[in-house]
């Protein structure tokens, strides 16, 4: 499995619910419990939690904080901690060496479930009887026996070409790697690529020239699109409208991909809660913004469990608040245990993006300027770099740094991009404004960000 061990997992929602983030806390309760636990009730408990926590904060945006809900609240925590506890001493007493075996031997060989014939035999487990066909289906959707590669998508010498009386551009080849639990991140203005880069991924554009291939998402290596759609989701900009209510949208979504009764109606209450869009069940595309449009995207989006998910400047709409939120969310997702991930987005909103990306795409007159690691960019600058705002002119920003024998001055907007030797640390640059009693409306440090590509 991808990830952390339940234990370590477990004292991360143990944290926050210690520093008080309940809302965060019951967010990845219902993560923690798809994760780790085998038990349908135990998942169910954990989406009421959240559910009885989003309740909990509207009674106290309306009322205040009374002493009903702060002793409610209190309780909330104690049944977050609990049940925490109990997943964990469920899934270290299963012993899942030894039904690993046995289930996979079973799956491939007994008849379909539909055909209502059991496993032979039940087991009990705090005195419920449960049929070993659905313990044996659940450890092997939680195990999942790690195939030969994680890797969900890799294309080499991708390129488009496009040639028009109105338009001529070129998305130079270029190579690209995803794999489970990573976020690659496609950044660059407008018109430079991007849409075009995850159109040819999604499968929605003929690339010009390269190849494709999907090597998680396929079978015996050969290519059948409609399993690799299937496995793929891909949210343009531009979301399509849709009728009738978000709940019912869900439902059918879930339908369509086989997931029917109490199992549709299971995952769609998860991804609702989960999501935090518990207020909006009975609400038409009219009725909702367009922050909670993309939101709802993304619930239908992960109804079918997929592997790759592809999302088109999803933080357009968003506050600056709702977008830290939603990267958050995206980031928890991509890292679950069970069922992980890999995500392709694209967006003008650099920095969010590079704090919760493992990779980075940067796109320019569309060839790739850099692609790699978050981390590894900048690794072997020769300078550092700063953003910067302050009421001086350019003329005497040059003349206060002429002591720390800085490089280049540039001026972006209402701001500068302040370049000095690597070997002058950040604290030695903040010293000189203080000294000379200079307010900074904005200083960012963009030595490792790709912010460095952008042309001034």
């Amino acid at each position: 499995m991808n990830g952390a061990d339940p234990k370590t997992k477990a004292s991360k929602i143990q944290k926050l619910v210690a520093d008080g983030d309940l809302d965060e806390a019951t967010k990845q309760l219902i993560d923690f419990a798809e994760d780790f636990s085998f038990k349908r009730e135990l998942k169910r408990e954990s989406v009421a939690i959240a559910g009885q926590y989003v309740s909990l904060s509207e009674e106290k945006r309306i009322y205040g904080l009374t002493e009903f809900t702060y002793n409610k609240i209190n309780q909330l925590r104690d049944h977050v901690l609990q049940l925490l506890d109990h997943i964990v001493d469920e899934f270290n007493q299963t012993n899942i060496d030894v039904y690993k075996k046995e289930t996979v031997d079973s799956l491939q060989t007994d008849s379909h479930p539909q055909t209502n014939e059991k496993f032979p035999g039940k087991i009990e487990e705090e005195d419920e009887k449960i049929n070993r066909y659905e313990l044996a289906k659940e450890i092997w959707e939680l195990i999942q026996i790690i195939p030969p590669t994680s890797i969900v998508f890799e294309g080499t010498g991708i390129s488009k070409t496009y040639k028009s009386k109105a338009i001529s551009f070129t998305l130079h080849p270029l190579d690209l790697s995803l794999k489970l639990g990573e976020i690659t991140a496609v950044v660059g203005e407008n018109g430079h690529g991007k849409t075009t880069l995850l159109r040819i991924v999604a499968g929605d554009l003929l690339s010009s020239t390269g190849e494709l291939k999907y090597p998680y998402l396929t079978l015996n290596g050969k290519t059948d699109w409609y399993s690799i759609k299937q496995q793929t989701a891909y949210i343009p900009q531009a979301l399509p409208w849709w009728r009738g209510l978000l709940l019912e949208n869900l439902n059918f979504a879930a339908s369509i991909h086989g997931i029917t009764r109490q199992d549709n109606e299971d995952i769609v209450n998860r991804i609702v809660t989960r999501l935090r869009l518990d207020e909006y069940r009975k609400a038409t595309w009219h009725e909702i913004s367009s922050g909670y449009r993309t939101r709802f995207a993304l619930a239908k989006a992960l109804i079918c469990k997929p592997k790759l998910v592809i999302l088109d400047e999803p933080l357009g709409n968003l506050d600056i608040n709702t977008q830290g939120v939603f990267l958050r969310d995206l980031k928890n997702l991509t890292n679950s245990s069970a069922n992980p991930i890999s995500i392709l987005v694209s967006s003008q909103h650099l920095y969010q993006l590079e704090s919760i990306a493992d990779n980075i795409i940067f796109l320019k007159d569309g060839q790739a300027m850099y692609s790699g690691s978050v981390k590894d960019f900048g690794k072997n600058r020769n300078v550092n770099s700063y953003e910067i705002a302050c009421d001086l002119s350019k003329e005497e920003l040059v003349d206060l740094l002429q002591s720390i024998n800085c490089i280049r001055i540039e001026e972006v907007g209402m701001n500068f991009i302040v370049n000095i030797p690597r070997e002058v640390t950040t604290n030695q640059l903040l010293s000189i404004f203080a000294e000379h009693n200079i307010s900074l409306k904005y200083f960012r440090d963009i030595s490792q960000s790709t912010r460095k590509l952008f042309e001034f």
